[in-house]
């Protein structure tokens, strides 16, 4: 699309806005209630691209691009839908044997899950067979490795709702991975079949899964956990005290591998590569020794995208090196607002579910943010005479940078994360200087030792650097303030931020800076967050209420549960108020309490009818129990939060307002996309 000039010498620079033209038919894709027939967007689109092939006037053409472009997004959406297709267990499975292919295996802190393929479900038959499912095994099992076929007793579940209404989609996360259930073992994994030959992506795993155990095994103790993760991706064996000092810091951008870890590795792959070369004078005076170099960095990223399992992050990492050191072979200019967008508009194309991942979209806002920054003010970092000046220009370019980075993407650390860190600027701007000159170089220098046994030499500087982050992180935690709790944007407000960030980054001229009022716009409306009074999970296991000062108790569960800390983080809060410091009474086997004039049941012990009864029988506004509530059997409840309604439409959240109490589910009307599990119908739900 051609750049449009307007008032005050600003651009628009059209071609720029491409990757929001697809966002936008991704996102109507994944906002549909139903699916959509097959052919409507292939049909669609391909009207309006004939549309601007028959059209003369290139200014009608212009203006119909980005219509060609939202439908390319739907149509992106769907086929990618199509080809990630699993069948979903329906239904929990219990002690059954299970027998598949180990994919993928994910240390976790004392445990470690294994992502298996090619399954045979005792009692399920193989068309309701889901392509792959995620187990997690209690205890971690070095005796079997990626391309194993193991065997072992198991209890299986659907895909898991999203925790609360609003909240991310984890079903349609796992779908799209073409998992189609999740489970625990209750046995060891038996290997029936050891790895035979197998095709690139199992050895793939099992190479980066033998790296990551030499690190943490050459390293012990959170250092090497850390190492590991930015080397192979692998964060599940980090302490989570570790990961909340890290979170907390504003350095948790240090364990996904994005473009700082691609830009640094290549980076000295580069710069020594081109070092080596120059020393031999006769290639040096004859060879293209700097398209060398960039060919060998850019062998180097694709090494290390491999290595650290190709995320999102890293993957648009990757291309933009692709784009630099290309450029660099062919003479060119290539980091650029241009380049970017291109490596955005891949990536949606071919995951477009990755627009709702948070690195998705903190790694774009950040490089979006860095870039615009050094092609409007780039020339004053690197307009020094003196090497003290150019000494401190490059410090304060770090400074900036650091800055520039986390302030773009606060909008969605917030959005995703409800925590902003004070102090993140600090931290980065000792931990950004060590990880490009003692962490990256010594990880570097240990991956090529390996092979030698040899890496305990890359390990001295990497563990060295890895330690100093930690206490650093540490430390900068327990300052006052260090971080901040706060409710999310609400969803217009993030695309507000998301509009307002690229107006300011994109449009040239003094227009641009109208951005700035989109993304305070879009912050403002945290302010319209309306606390939640009550969340009950879809198996009733967790309640967390809203006491009258305002802060959270849970009538069940505890604040360590996944559910109870996401929840408490939603709305701002960081800990849980002791049930028994609230005074509610739950001593007849059920709770009752009266919070703002409303009156609460909820039933502990569900098992048993006569407490069941008992609670129903009380005068109350709402009652919750893992039972079938019907309005004959509870009569005393206006609102009857009962298993039927929890197992359909997953977690409900409640809020007394002055109208009444509003009552939100998880999953809405009848509405089902093809990762979301039947609706029984009402006469089932009442048996």
């Amino acid at each position: 699309m051609p750049d449009t000039p307007i008032r005050h010498g600003s651009r628009m620079r059209w071609f720029l806005w491409s990757p929001a033209a697809l966002m936008v038919g991704i996102g109507i894709f994944f906002s549909l209630p139903n699916e959509p027939p097959i052919l409507y967007g292939p049909l669609a689109l391909g009207a309006m691209v004939l549309l601007v092939m028959v059209l003369r006037r290139y200014s009608w053409r212009a203006r119909l691009i980005p219509l060609v472009l939202i439908g390319a997004g739907f149509v992106a959406a769907q086929w990618r839908e199509e080809t990630v297709a699993t069948p979903l267990l329906l239904g929990e499975i219990h002690n059954r044997i299970v027998e598949g292919t180990i994919d993928e295996i994910e240390p976790v802190e004392k445990r470690e899950k294994l992502v298996l393929s090619h399954l045979v479900i005792d009692g399920v038959p193989l068309e309701h067979t889901p392509l792959r499912i995620r187990v997690s095994f209690r205890h971690a099992n070095d005796t079997i490795s990626v391309g194993d076929r193991v065997r072992f007793i198991a209890n299986l579940y659907p895909l898991p709702t999203p925790i609360m209404p609003g909240s991310y989609d984890f079903a349609r996360h796992f779908y799209f991975r073409s998992i189609g259930g999740n489970g625990f073992s209750i046995s060891a994994a038996q290997v029936v079949q050891p790895a035979q030959e197998s095709g690139w992506r199992t050895q793939l795993n099992q190479f980066r899964h033998m790296i990551g155990t030499t690190m943490r095994d050459g390293m012990p103790g959170a250092v090497g956990t850390v190492a590991a993760a930015m080397t192979v991706g692998e964060t599940g064996p980090i302490p989570n005290d570790v990961k909340a000092v890290l979170r907390d810091s504003g350095l948790a951008h240090m364990l996904a591998i994005a473009g700082l870890h691609l830009g640094i590795v290549t980076g000295i792959v580069f710069y020594n590569v081109r070092l080596l070369l120059t020393l031999i004078k006769p290639l040096a005076l004859r060879a293209p020794v700097k398209k060398i170099a960039a060919f060998f960095a850019l062998l180097s990223g694709l090494v290390y995208l491999a290595l650290a399992g190709g995320p999102i992050p890293a993957q648009r990492a990757f291309i933009m090196v692709v784009f630099l050191f290309t450029g660099i072979m062919l003479d060119r200019k290539a980091v650029t607002l241009r380049t970017l967008a291109l490596a955005a508009m891949l990536i949606l194309l071919f995951f477009p579910e990755s627009m709702f991942g948070p690195s998705f979209q903190m790694s774009f806002a950040a490089t979006l943010a860095i870039i615009a920054l050094y092609e409007h003010y780039g020339w004053k970092f690197h307009n020094s005479q003196s090497r003290l000046r150019a000494a401190w220009a490059h410090l304060m370019g770090i400074v900036v940078t650091s800055l520039v980075a986390t302030l773009s993407t606060a909008p969605f650390v917030l959005y995703h994360f409800n925590r902003f860190a004070i102090f993140g600027l600090l931290s980065n701007m000792v931990v950004v200087p060590l990880a490009t000159f003692v962490i990256m170089p010594g990880m570097v220098l240990a991956l090529l030792l390996m092979p030698f046994g040899l890496q305990w030499i890359g390990y001295i500087p990497l563990a060295y650097g890895t330690d100093i982050m930690i206490r650093m992180a540490q430390w900068v935690v327990e300052l006052p303030y260090a971080s901040v709790h706060l409710p999310s944007p609400t969803d217009a407000g993030i695309i507000l931020c998301a509009f307002g960030l690229m107006f300011l980054c994109v449009v040239q001229g003094r227009l641009r800076f109208a951005g700035i009022g989109a993304l305070a716009l879009g912050f403002a409306t945290i302010a319209l967050h309306v606390p939640v009074d009550m969340l009950v999970s879809s198996d009733a296991h967790q309640v967390m209420l809203r006491l009258d000062n305002g802060h959270y108790t849970g009538l069940k569960g505890t604040g360590r549960s996944f559910n109870m800390q996401n929840w408490l983080r939603s709305e701002g809060e960081d800990t849980l108020v002791p049930l028994k410091d609230t005074g509610i009474d739950c001593d007849a086997g059920y709770c009752i309490t009266k919070q703002r004039s409303h009156t609460v049941v909820m039933v502990k012990k569900p098992d048993d009818d006569s407490i069941v009864r008992a609670a129903c029988a009380q005068k109350s506004d709402i009652v919750v129990a893992w039972h079938y509530l019907s309005a004959q059997d509870c009569p005393g409840a206006s609102i009857r939060i009962g298993r039927a309604e929890l197992e359909n439409y997953g977690p409900h959240g409640v809020w007394y307002g002055k109208d009444g109490i509003r009552v939100e589910r998880t999953r809405t009307g009848t509405g089902m996309r093809i990762w979301q599990l039947p609706i029984k119908e009402d006469s089932d739900m009442e048996e």
